[in-house]
């Protein structure tokens, strides 16, 4: 009788645990004391397998869904002439669908809110959702240096945006210095090669960085591609193709593996039908570890996404982000932009200043408040100020 006991109480708990415990530590004790034989554990191991097979669809293996968003309350002037606003608004709104398809194919679907505001649409203030991402990796063997390389194809990022702000976490604030003032957006349609040089940083390595980052090769990462050039939200225009490709050294990994220079360079076309030049040719050095964060970025640019003008500019943006050591959870972040979108012209320079003060929740979920002002040169425009309060949401 004993013997039925705890045979039923075995079956019991394998019930309770599928998986965990299937075939494993509970199944070699029982088999172990007599319990059970060697034939019954194998078909109560197969028995498990098959359920747990059963229990999950064939379409949804391999399947992960998530999402971002940022909640903001932003206070201030705006307009360059002192209008004021106030107001709640949602910044972003991803909902990241992920799928592996094959040990070599994965795809990605990203929709992603956005507020109608043209005056003339009868659905204005509207949130609808649009496509920021739509594509799929083709995962590809290494060549040498060349590893961890990914064919990605489809509405995608572009080859800066998504490796600065895994550096500069506060795109909730707002977004990049480049995006910022007009030169790009994050993604575009067309296709790119991403990868690392020299395999990754060892887990030690990587924690020594501080923030956990899907370019995390030991001797720096790359990202080189061909884009129609209007970027996610914008129809194109002409029939140019643009060149993009960016290049991160990592020089010393075993002894400041937070320290990366960076090259990106941009050839090609803005998108009008008129195929105004647009060249970009930008420097970022950036070093990271667990208390801080610096970066130094110095862009010379001819044109831009928009193609609504050739004009040569130029400017650098200086970033910091300092937790504070007696409690990790906090943190002050402050950023400073200059923006000379005319070269040829004179007081027309523009200086974004932002200071803030953040608190990790949990994982990758921040409350922060922050200050801006935009100060612009040119006479009779006041300066832009922005109080706000912003709340990220990952999951």
């Amino acid at each position: 009788m004993k013997r039925v006991i705890v045979f039923m109480i075995g079956i019991a708990l394998l019930g309770l645990t599928g998986t965990v415990w299937a075939g494993d530590t509970l199944l070699k004790t029982l088999q172990n004391k007599g319990v059970i034989t060697e034939e019954e554990a194998s078909t109560i191991a197969a028995e498990q397998e098959k359920e747990r097979k059963s229990v999950l669809p064939k379409a949804l293996e391999g399947l992960s869904v998530g999402g971002v968003a940022f909640i903001d309350y932003s206070a201030g002037t705006t307009g360059k002439n002192g209008t004021d606003f106030n107001k709640f608004s949602l910044t972003r709104g991803y909902i990241n669908v992920k799928k592996d398809i094959t040990p070599w194919l994965k795809a990605r679907v990203t929709p992603d809110v956005t507020q109608i505001t043209a005056a003339a649409n009868s659905q204005k203030g509207d949130l609808e959702l649009r496509m920021k991402y739509y594509y799929v990796d083709f995962l590809m063997p290494g060549y040498g240096l060349l590893t961890d390389n990914d064919l990605r194809v489809g509405l995608a990022q572009m080859p800066w945006l998504d490796f600065q702000e895994t550096i500069n976490i506060y795109r909730m604030q707002g977004v990049m210095f480049q995006e910022r003032f007009g030169n790009f957006d994050a993604g575009d349609h067309g296709a790119g090669l991403i990868g690392n040089l020299g395999g990754k940083l060892n887990k030690e390595l990587q924690e020594q960085v501080g923030y956990a980052t899907p370019y995390n090769g030991r001797y720096g990462s790359y990202h080189i591609g061909v884009y129609n050039g209007a970027g996610y939200h914008a129809t194109e225009d002409n029939q140019n193709k643009m060149i993009e490709g960016r290049i991160t050294i990592r020089p010393l990994p075993d002894a400041t593996p937070g320290l990366q220079v960076t090259y990106l360079g941009i050839s090609g076309k803005g998108n009008k039908a008129a195929n105004p030049d647009w060249r970009n040719n930008s420097a970022f050095i950036s070093y990271q570890n667990r208390v801080v964060v610096l970066t130094g970025e110095y862009v010379r640019a001819k044109g831009n996404q928009k193609g609504d003008d050739e004009k040569d500019k130029t400017g650098y943006s200086i970033f910091g982000d300092f937790r504070l050591p007696f409690y990790e959870g906090l943190a002050i972040m402050a950023r400073y932009d200059v923006w000379d979108p005319d070269t040829d012209a004179f007081n027309d320079k523009e200086k974004l200043t932002i200071g803030g003060v953040s608190y990790r929740v949990l994982g990758n979920n921040y409350l922060l408040v922050a200050y801006e002002q935009r100060q612009y040169d040119k006479s009779g425009d006041k300066d832009d100020k922005k109080g706000q309060v912003v709340l990220q949401v990952n999951f």
